[in-house]
Formats: structure tokens, sequence, C-alpha cells
């Protein structure tokens, strides 16, 4: 019974010195009277300091304000060699002073931040699905009527791009040139602009709208053109033959094969992209190559789960190397965007909450600024606020200067609680 209440009061015992040495140990007295309190005193790097601070390079947390050694390693203690500037509470990121030598360490790069074009370029894998070797051009006539002339050549007859190869009169083209003669005669331009639409897509170009407003006589005839060389593969129809609309007159070939692609395009660049854009191709077997090409066909989303959007382009060469399966790099040129405020990609620091950016002051410190980015391309992205033309940004090398902003950031939040214990600071 003795040992029992032997080993329990050698029990307590423990239990108490283990709590006291706790309590000692998180509120400890400074190791050396001339240091701050090591827990309660001064961090470093506080932008409130207005002594020279030494801190010891193995323990931050060791500081004094006059050279010394180390309690915990022996080590001498060294200035503290990062100056900041003073903010005021609240305000913003603190701005960040730098020496040249830390400048070319950190391989720092600037870059303005500029009002221009901003091109929507689409940068997209592609895959050749087909390949036409046989390509023809099928020629119609866009509205039914009678031919009036057709050029005499035959199959296997050579044609100009440009060369006019039929026209054709009918009594509902007639009637809508004259119905637009007394629209215009009348100053009932509302009509009228109606009605152009109607006779362009019956065939007649600029040029015979201005005949007729002009006053020629409305007799004018739908002529089709060739949009490009080639050779006549079959022609059909001879003059005072009446021909319905999309009647195939001539099916022409040319001297290159269509090469058709199929790429996809991710969600947010869904507006980008129409039908009839401009693209390029480059195949990684044809080194050097460049295809010209264009869009002709935007499929509908593919799917819940890709969020993609498939596009079909085609592309007129008579390269044999090209094959079906095929992979290729394709660009498509979208619309151009004009008066845009823009800085390097590379310059936005993207986080979950804002976007920032590292922009150089007047004063030559380094501060972070929240910036509102827009949509990017071609290795610059739109800034809609935050920024002003001429800015000077960091554009490499911003990602430190942000850190260190934002720990000193984190230092000013805790200087009220510094100030109630250590007595040695003031706020700003």
């Amino acid at each position: 019974m003795a040992n029992k209440k032997l080993i329990l009061v050698a029990a307590l015992a423990g239990v108490t010195g283990f709590i006291i040495g706790q309590q000692s140990f998180f509120y400890q007295r400074p190791l050396f009277a001339h240091q701050s309190e090591i827990i309660l005193g001064t961090l470093p790097g506080s932008l409130l300091q207005e002594e020279d601070i030494y801190v010891c390079p193995m323990h931050p947390e060791i500081t004094s304000d006059s050279p010394g050694d180390c309690p915990i390693c022996g080590m001498d203690l060294v200035k503290h060699q990062h100056p900041h500037l003073p903010i005021k509470k609240n305000v913003g990121f603190p701005a960040i002073s730098i020496s040249p030598t830390v400048k070319h360490n950190l391989g720092i790069k600037t870059a303005k931040a500029k009002v221009g074009e901003l091109k929507h370029s689409v940068e997209t894998i592609g895959k050749i699905t087909r390949i036409d070797l046989t390509a023809r051009r099928i020629i119609t006539p866009p509205t039914s009527g009678i031919i009036t002339y057709i050029v005499d050549k035959y199959d296997g007859d050579e044609v100009k791009a440009g060369e006019l190869l039929f026209s054709i009169s009918s009594e509902q083209l007639l009637e809508q040139e004259r119905l637009f003669q007394e629209l215009s005669a009348s100053g009932d331009t509302s009509a009228a602009s109606l009605i152009i639409a109607q006779l362009i897509s019956s065939g007649l170009s600029n040029e015979q709208i201005s005949k007729l407003q002009s006053g020629k006589v409305a007799d004018l005839s739908t002529e089709v053109y060739a949009k490009e060389a080639g050779y006549i593969f079959s022609r059909r129809g001879n003059i005072g033959d009446s021909i319905p609309s999309r009647f195939t007159v001539f099916n022409i070939g040319s001297n290159y094969q269509v090469v058709e692609v199929t790429a996809e395009i991710f969600e947010r660049q869904w507006g980008w992209v129409k039908k009839g854009q401009k693209a390029t191709m480059i195949v990684r077997g044809l080194p050097g190559l460049v295809f010209s090409g264009k869009v002709v066909d935007v499929e509908p989303p593919v799917g819940y789960t890709t969020r993609s959007l498939e596009v079909r382009l085609k592309f007129k060469t008579d390269h044999p190397g090209l094959s079906q399966s095929m992979f290729a790099h394709v660009s498509i040129i979208g619309k151009t965007r004009h008066n845009i405020l823009m800085v390097p990609k590379d310059s936005v620091i993207r986080t979950g909450d804002k976007d920032r950016v590292v922009m150089i002051r007047d004063d030559g410190l380094f501060q972070p600024v929240i910036v509102l980015a827009g949509e990017e391309s071609g290795g610059m992205i739109e800034i809609i606020s935050g920024l002003k033309n001429n800015d000077t940004v960091v554009s490499s090398g911003q990602f430190l200067i942000d850190s260190e902003s934002n720990l000193q950031s984190a230092f000013n939040r805790m200087t009220p609680y510094q100030d109630l214990h250590a007595g040695k600071h003031k706020q700003d």
C-alpha cells in the first residue's frame, strides 16, 4: 500500500513538472539582455521597424537590436538587409525595395502595359480525316432562268480565274430590278435596301446594282464567273435552255487535292471560331511547310465530359506528302479586337481568389496590384482594370517578389499584437 502511494505521488510530481516546463517554454524571458522577446518581440523584416535588426542565419526567430551571438547555435547575428516601404494598414500590398544585385540574381525582367490589337488565334491539334484526290468545283446558277450565254468550252478545256462561264436571265429577276429602280426613284431607301439583298442573292454584282441606280434599263442577267483556274470535267446546258437554280452547269477540276482536317477547341473559344475563317496547318513530318485553308463547318458541342467543339477545316494543296490519319498543328485566325490594354501572359499571377501583377512604381519600388484579366491570345493577356497604359510590370521573377510582399503584409496584420507586448513599435 505504501508503495502504491509512493508511485502515485511520483506520477503527480512528474505531471506537475511537465506543465511548469511547458509554461516556462512559452513564456520564457529574453535569452540575453539586449535581445527583443523571441515570441512576443520584434518579427524579422517587420515593416514598422525603426532601428536595425540582427537575425540568426539558422534561427530567424532569434532577433536583436544589436550585434551578438545566437543563444541556440552560437552563430553571429547578421544585420537584416531587406528594407521595405512602410505603408498604411489594409491599403493594398506592401511595396518592396530590391537592390540591383538581387534583381540580377532573380533574373527579373520587365514589360510595359500597352494598348494594341488582340488577335484571337486558336491553337489546337487536328487530324487529317479525308483527302479528295480529284478535287472538283460544281458551278450552279443562284437563280432559275434561261441561259443567255455559255462559254464555248467543253470537257478537258482549261478555264482561267475570273472568266465568264455563263449568264442567266429570268422574269423574277427582271421584276426585282424594276421594283428596285422605282423605290430608289421615290426616295424610299429602307425598302430599296431590302431589295438590294434580294438582288445580291439572285447573283447580281455591286457594279450591276450601281448601274440600276443610275437609270440603266432593267434587263441585267445573272453572270457566273470561274473563281479559280482549272479544267472542265463536264458541261451541261446550251443557250436558250431553261434551268432551275442549283443546276450543275459546269464541273471544274483543279490540279490540287482537298485535305479535310477535324479538330477540337475548348469551351471558352467557342465564340472565336466561325465558318469561313482562315486557318493554317503545320505537319511535323513536313518541316518548314505551312498549308493555308479555312473553316468549313462548326459542329455543336461534343458531350458534357470534354466540353469541346468540333470544327472541320479544308486545305487545298498538291503536296504528295500528306496522308490520311496524320496529325497536324492547326492555327485558326479569329476576329481581331482593337484598343485593348495588354501585358505578357507570364506577368499575371493566377490565384484562386484574384489575379495580380507586380508593378514597378515611379519611385522604383515593386508592389503587387490586383488586376482583372480578360482574354488571352498570342502570349498576351487583356487587362480590364488595375493597370493603365505604359505601366511597367515584372514579367519574370515576380513570384518571389509577390511572396515577399504577402509575407510583409502578414507581419503588418500582427503588429497590434506586438505593440501590446513589446512596446517598441509605433503604428502607421
